[in-house]
């Protein structure tokens, strides 16, 4: 009897230190709940769920908040779920239907595939951890939530405007422009741009359509060296890049070649124009015209008889 007592009382005092331990924890690290995050609403299975909330929908209002009302928690920002207490908030992660929240940043862009079929002006992604407490990006996983009103950050004008910004142009060249780079008088030049993606770009969001349409890449050659200005501007809208198999040849687009005429300092620069659209509840805005930014090379042509030209 002795001897099983003795075998007791370490054991029920080892479960009391730790019950200790985590009430400890748990004070030390619960943060006050943010009782105005969420909008309590039914999930799956007889769950409930936290509906997190955005901004106003539709860009009308980016800083209006959404009507979502408190979650139901206590006065020490403790809720009880299924019979269990959990904290409310936890640092960043919000309490939802006995799993912890907390939005992906940044989102995503529209066009992500990871949206599926939602829209991501009235959803989130969010990482969702079931298992830690406290909550771990670690082993968490990323799934896509509703949310009160616009979820994207941005306005949605503003988020389909940034997503469909241009990005500054890849320059070619042949023969290749840079620090110390040659050319030869009547030489063929080719010029194009690597990658360019010359596609109709459509993003979506709430009640905004944006879409970009791509124009020309525009070519400004300038002599500066003598000085003598802006000598020829080409408007390419093909994409035909220089190898060697090409040899001497023109490039095939009479708009994406061109040939120095006189020896001197050369500067090269292409920039994207694109047109942008944006369409809210239906209406169309006025077209914009809208430019990348600039990429420029320098080459010096010297006299001689070209190998290409």
């Amino acid at each position: 009897m002795l001897t099983t007592l003795r075998r007791r009382v370490p054991a029920v005092a080892a479960v009391l230190a730790l019950i200790a331990s985590l009430a400890i924890a748990t004070t030390m690290t619960a943060p006050k709940a943010r009782a105005a995050d969420c909008t309590w609403e039914p999930g799956p299975r007889g769950s409930t769920i936290c509906v997190i909330q955005g901004q106003t929908p539709g860009g009308k209002d980016p800083g209006k908040k959404g009507t979502g009302v408190d979650i139901n928690c206590d006065a020490a920002g403790n809720i009880v779920y299924n019979g269990t207490t959990y904290r409310c908030a936890l640092g960043i992660w919000s309490f939802s239907g006995g799993c912890y929240i907390t939005a992906v940043v940044p989102q995503p862009p529209t066009n992500d595939p990871i949206w599926g079929t939602d829209d991501p002006a009235t959803h989130r992604l969010q990482w969702e951890d079931c298992t830690h407490i406290p909550p771990t990006l670690v082993g968490a996983i990323k799934i896509v939530g509703p949310c009160d009103g616009y979820c994207g950050g941005d306005d949605p004008v503003v988020r389909i405007t940034k997503e469909l910004e241009i990005a500054k142009p890849d320059l070619g060249m042949a023969p290749p422009g840079g620090p110390g780079a040659t050319g030869m008088v009547n030489e063929n030049v080719w010029l194009w741009s690597n990658g360019l993606d010359t596609s109709t770009q459509i993003r979506r969001a709430a009640n905004v359509v944006g879409t970009r349409t791509f124009v020309s890449a525009d070519w400004v050659v300038t002599r500066t060296t003598p000085s003598s200005g802006t000598i020829a501007t080409l408007h390419c809208t093909s994409d035909n890049e220089y190898t060697a198999a090409d040899g001497s040849a023109p490039s095939p687009d009479p708009a994406c070649g061109f040939q120095f005429t006189a020896p001197g300092t050369y500067t090269v620069t292409v920039t994207t124009s694109w047109t942008l659209v944006i369409t809210q509840d239906g209406t169309q805005s006025t077209t914009q015209n809208v430019t990348s930014t600039p990429n420029t090379t320098n080459i010096t042509i010297n006299e001689g008889e070209s190998t290409n030209g």
